[in-house]
């Protein structure tokens, strides 16, 4: 990854969590219910798990946890395929498939031992009330539409990349020359049998909100757009300007 993308991703974060900062939230450390295997991230965010893995020395523990994930589906579309469909911009919203809702293999005693680059589908679950397995989590509406908005910015930065199930695209991602050290402690075709459920992460076709939400998510937008990376705004960056 480019050190372009990853400052580009951490300034994105970084507005998003000073957003969000509003909401009273009753997600605490070892509250862990909503860490599951289904979560789907882009290629970008992968190899920052990536590279805390290798400058942290635990390549053997990684494949073995990558070896952990269960029963994954190809995804038939990417957050911002959805939106285009939704938006009358490409092919039909085909019915959603349940994900694989067994525990994440990066937990260790209900605590993430990846916590410092969890991707942003982690970042943004959450709850204004104590989750229960079984029952959903309780948030503002317009806390939802400005997640998936920023999912589509993700998405945005690492179109024609691996998108898809949290570990296949990492697992996919054992291919790059970096990642070759424990590549080889996989089984044999393990990468292929991940790559095979990715599709390609799409640029942004627009937004999916509504009117009503726009004056609590402007603001959110805008600080993502308007910040600088280098001498450059995200949005002129994002743009290929």
């Amino acid at each position: 990854m480019s050190c372009l993308k990853e400052d580009i991703l951490q300034s994105i974060y970084e507005a998003f969590a000073e957003w969000s900062a509003r909401f009273l939230f009753a997600c605490e450390k070892e509250c862990a219910v909503c860490c599951t295997q289904n979560v789907t991230i882009t290629a970008v965010e992968g190899e920052a798990i990536h590279r805390l893995i290798r400058e942290t020395g635990r390549e053997v523990w990684f494949a073995r946890k990558l070896q952990e994930k269960g029963e994954t589906f190809r995804p038939r579309m990417t957050t911002n395929d959805f939106a285009g469909a939704c938006l009358g911009k490409g092919e039909d919203v085909p019915p959603e498939e349940v994900g694989n809702l067994s525990a994440c293999p990066f937990l260790e005693k209900d605590c993430c031992q990846i916590y410092e680059v969890r991707p942003f589908s982690c970042r943004c679950f959450a709850s204004e009330q104590r989750c229960i397995s079984g029952i959903s989590a309780l948030v503002p509406e317009y806390y939802l539409s400005a997640s998936t908005a920023v999912l589509q910015i993700i998405e945005h930065l690492g179109q024609g990349e691996y998108w898809g199930n949290l570990l296949n695209v990492l697992t996919a991602l054992c291919d790059l020359p970096e990642n070759k050290r424990y590549a080889s402690l996989l089984p044999a075709s393990f990468v292929d049998q991940s790559r095979v459920q990715l599709v390609k992460a799409q640029p942004l076709p627009g937004f999916l909100l509504f009117e009503d939400e726009m004056e609590q998510i402007a603001p959110l937008l805008t600080a993502i757009f308007t910040r600088k990376v280098g001498e450059k705004t995200i949005e002129s960056i994002l743009n290929g300007r």
